[in-house]
């Protein structure tokens, strides 16, 4: 006896484009030296698959809350598979507004303390991505190496921003540690960093940038004001050091882009987040702004020299 199809059977999948039908949607939430590269690794891990029939929407709110609040509503219907969100705070308000789209974060120094996955190895929700766990003491130590003169450390943060607090809570403390004092100016938006730098600049030896992403990518009004007042910049990532910054410890972000992409598309796939373990790139070393040494007259030690990431 013979088979013969329906002639309204559903359609084989086509081989030759497996993500034919397939939607992936990120939120930049701003423009900074480091996102660019994360966005470049990103695009290029995910090159093969756009080639494949997948489609990638790409949305930059410049960190603006009610920008970011609209594009997460429209990734909500416009049909988006895996939405990513560059940093803890774009992460964040994707996550809870998905509707339980699956949600990979770039970026995130603090995805457990911020609520975006339970634990680094079982995620348990919807949301897994890749940590760039920061600690902001190797960069106070290596200020130190570059001078060891300063004694009063001004630190900038978004507040409320949980890598923001989390990152300033345990600069504070390793600076304590030291026998050194700390001085706080806190920020709310972007906007907000030359007022802040400004209450510090006449009080303290040099200013650390903890590490939210809004704050890095304001980087360049911290600097353009501690410049001016003969105050040397440190931390926040390679991007800060891109903005006038000396000296941070960082990744390579490209990386952090490429392996954001193998979570996306491990989840177009099938695999669940809930049980990804987030990903921990391995921390390149330091940037050093070898201008900004000069400027402020500082000589770089032989003990920094064989970690730096870029010269």
């Amino acid at each position: 006896m013979a088979l013969t199809a329906c002639s309204n059977s559903t359609p084989a999948p086509d081989s030759s484009n497996p993500y034919s039908g397939k939607t992936v949607c990120i939120d930049q939430y701003a423009t900074a030296t480091a996102i660019t590269d994360i966005m470049t690794g990103l695009e290029g891990g995910l090159a093969d698959a756009k080639a494949k029939g997948l489609k990638i929407v790409i949305e930059n709110p410049n960190a603006d809350p009610a920008t970011e609040q609209s594009i997460a509503q429209k990734f909500i219907t416009s049909g988006c598979n895996v939405i990513g969100g560059v940093g803890t705070a774009a992460a964040q308000l994707q996550a809870n507004a998905s509707n339980g789209i699956p949600v990979v974060f770039m970026a995130s120094s603090t995805p457990v303390e911020a609520g975006l996955v339970a634990s680094m190895d079982a995620p348990g929700g919807h949301v897994t991505g890749v940590a760039d766990v920061l600690n902001p003491a190797p960069d106070i130590d290596a200020m130190l190496k570059l001078d060891p003169s300063i004694k009063t450390i001004g630190l900038i943060w978004k507040t409320g921003d949980p890598a923001g607090d989390t990152l300033a809570k345990a600069a504070q403390k390793h600076i304590e540690s030291l026998g050194l004092k700390s001085v706080t100016s806190t920020i709310t938006t972007g906007a907000d960093v030359t007022q802040a730098a400004q209450s510090l600049v006449s009080r303290v030896d040099a200013i650390m940038i903890p590490g939210d992403t809004t704050t890095i990518s304001a980087a360049g009004g911290i600097t353009a004001v501690a410049d001016a007042a003969k105050v040397p910049v440190f931390g926040g990532t390679t991007s800060a050091v891109d903005a006038g910054a000396v000296l941070a410890s960082g990744y390579n972000y490209v990386d952090v882009g490429r392996e954001s992409a193998k979570l996306m598309l491990g989840i177009l796939d099938g695999a669940n987040p809930a049980s990804t373990p987030v990903v921990i790139p391995r921390v390149g070393g330091f940037a050093i702004a070898t201008d900004k040494l000069a400027t402020f007259g500082l000589t770089l030690p032989e003990s920094l020299k064989d970690q730096l990431l870029k010269k």
